[in-house]
Order: structure tokens, then C-alpha cells, then sequence
């Protein structure tokens, strides 16, 4: 499988060099040494299709894709490995092009990006439709997030699968910055102006340097936060025939079909949890 190249700190700014560290980096970069991990979700979603179908999935459609790295990482696993990236973004687009789809060489053909909403149809019906990072929850009213699920169900191959990442638990409600060290930066996640009433917040994601200096603006989103309850009733009226819940385990020689998940019917209250909502056609 490719890999992404590591990520090169620029080097310290000198009297010859005056911009900072964070006007020298490359923020689409950063985002996704930051936030994506290409073959961890790829191992996922086969895991995951494998355990229900008993077969490799072949077509991948990556939603709310950003430079597409996830993609990108599944068609270079061979000449069986196609699919399509959505977003309604063309700045971080427009550099997965640039990018991610010259790794490929000639297999970039078997990844199509396109501009475009989330709701669109597939060219070809995907064998899965993944949206993680928690993505989707750009869609805050209950009738948004219907009518994306009721496209994706119609959407899917005849035994395709929808895979979303959830989160939840009482830290993840806090408005206090969470900060992570990643190699030459470090990201700071805050949620901040959650509303107990909608569940609607801010977040924000900054990438700060040794310098001191970060990357402006900061990637700013407001989504909602959204229950496994609320999301597992949509996709039964959405139409899908069976929804589960994957549930990160906390040791590596736990999982099931070796995805980093178990299937679980009632999960853990833990202060910040994870999991991954599979849902069938």
C-alpha cells in the first residue's frame, strides 16, 4: 500500500528566512499527518466488509474526502481497488489532485474526485460509502441527515455498506483545549458554544510550531454532536436493513476480524469513547 511521505518541519527562521515556521508549511499537509490515518481506516472498512460478506469490497466512495488521501491509499492497493471522492471544498481538492493522485501513476484513473455535495449519486454503485473524522456532523437537522442517508442507501451496491465514525462521553462535551503532539507540530482541538438544547457547538483545530507561530485561519467547523440512538433510528428510516455498532476496543488482541472494533450492544460510558456505526442496505 502507499504511504504517505513524512511530514518535514521547515527548518528555524533566520535573519535570511524571516517567515515563520507556520507560513512555511503547507497546511493540507499538516491536516493530514493531523487527523487522517489512511490505513487504519482502510483496515476498518475491509475488516468490517469482510465480516458481514465474506469477500474484499472493491469500491470505495470516500465522502467529505478533503485531499482525498483515503482514497487515494485504497486504489494504490492494486488494479481491483477503484472509487470516488466527494467534497464541496475545492481548495483541498484541487491539492488532492495536485498531490495524493500523481502517486498513483497510471492508477489514477481509478480515483475520481469530484466537487460536488455529499447527496450526489455515485458513478458506479460503491461496495462502501465511508464518512469519518465525524464529518457528516456538518449536518445539523434531522432532515439533512435523513436525506444523506436515504441517498447513500439508494446509492450502494446491492450489499453495500455505510461506515461512519461517532464519538461521545462527558470529556468530549468539554470546552477545554485538547492538545497532541505530532512530529515538528502540535494540533489543538477545542470544542467550544455547545448548546444542550441542539447539540450544535464550534469546533475549531489549530496547528501550532515550535516557533510559536500557527497556521491562519484555524480550520473552524459547526456540526452537531450526534448520539449512536439518534443516528441508528435515521438509518433504519433511511431504509437500511441493519445497523450495528463497532466499538473501539481498548486492546489491540481483542478485536474482532482484526479492525481495532467488536460488535457491541450496549458499549462502555467511558469519558470519551469511539466507535464506528455499520450500516447495510
Amino acid at each position: 500500500m502507499h504511504t504517505n511521505p513524512a511530514y518535514q518541519a521547515p527548518a528555524a527562521a533566520d535573519q535570511t528566512t524571516p517567515s515563520s515556521l507556520a507560513a512555511q508549511a503547507d497546511k493540507h499537509r499538516v491536516y493530514e499527518l493531523a487527523v487522517q490515518s489512511p490505513e487504519a481506516d482502510i483496515a476498518v472498512i475491509q475488516g468490517i466488509y469482510q465480516h458481514y460478506h465474506h469477500r474484499a469490497p472493491g469500491r470505495l466512495r470516500e465522502d467529505f474526502c478533503g485531499t482525498a488521501l483515503t482514497l487515494c491509499h485504497w486504489a494504490a492497493q492494486g488494479e481491483s481497488f477503484s472509487g470516488e471522492g466527494i467534497d464541496n471544498d475545492p481548495d483541498p481538492l484541487d491539492w488532492g489532485k495536485a498531490h495524493n493522485l500523481p502517486t498513483l501513476g497510471s492508477g489514477s484513473a481509478r480515483a475520481d474526485l469530484r466537487l460536488g455535495d455529499v447527496r450526489i449519486a455515485s458513478v458506479l454503485p460503491p461496495d462502501v460509502r465511508c464518512a469519518f473524522n465525524f464529518s457528516y456532523w456538518v449536518f445539523r437537522q434531522r432532515q439533512q441527515m435523513l436525506e444523506y442517508f436515504v441517498s447513500a442507501q439508494r446509492d450502494l451496491a446491492a450489499d453495500g455498506i455505510l461506515i461512519m465514525d461517532v464519538t461521545g462521553g462527558s470529556e468530549y462535551l468539554s470546552e477545554e483545549p485538547y492538545e497532541t503532539e505530532i512530529d515538528g507540530f502540535s494540533v489543538i482541538w477545542q470544542q467550544q458554544n455547545f448548546s444542550p438544547i441542539d447539540h450544535s457547538a464550534d469546533l475549531t483545530l489549530r496547528f501550532r510550531f515550535a516557533d510559536g507561530s500557527e497556521i491562519e485561519p484555524a480550520y473552524h467547523y459547526r456540526w452537531r454532536v450526534w448520539s449512536i440512538p439518534e443516528l441508528t433510528e435515521l438509518l433504519h428510516a433511511a431504509g437500511f436493513s441493519q445497523v450495528d455498532i463497532w466499538w473501539q476496543d481498548e486492546q489491540e488482541d481483542e478485536t474482532e476480524a482484526g479492525v481495532g472494533y467488536h460488535l457491541e450492544s450496549t458499549g462502555l460510558n467511558d469519558a470519551c469513547w469511539v466507535a464506528c456505526i455499520a450500516a447495510l442496505k
